[in-house]
């Protein structure tokens, strides 16, 4: 639309009104986010149990021993945790099995 900016919106016509906002909203290019997708993270023992497919038991388990310590922030009670690390350590953990 080749509209002078300063013409009052009183003497648009509807089509001209919606062509005009139409172009003035349109990205002059891909907008890209600025954050990581929310996938990275999970929150609270509950979130590591569910990632992990174990129980919360278990993630205290692995905590203890660990395996999956160096994925987990923990401030107070709040917990996070970067879920693609903890999954790559989860695979590398070595299970100890009792023989009797």
């Amino acid at each position: 639309m080749n509209r002078d900016l300063n013409t009052p919106v009183w003497q648009l016509t509807a089509g001209e009104l919606i062509d005009f906002l139409v172009e003035s909203m349109r990205p002059e290019q891909p907008v890209k986010p600025d954050f990581e997708p929310v996938d990275k993270y999970v929150y609270g023992i509950s979130g590591i149990a569910e990632l992990l497919g174990v129980s919360k038991t278990m993630v205290h388990e692995y905590r203890k021993k660990g395996w999956i310590e160096p994925a987990i922030k923990q401030l107070g009670r709040k917990i996070v945790c970067d879920a693609p690390l903890a999954l790559e350590l989860f695979g590398k953990r070595n299970f100890q099995v009792n023989k009797q």
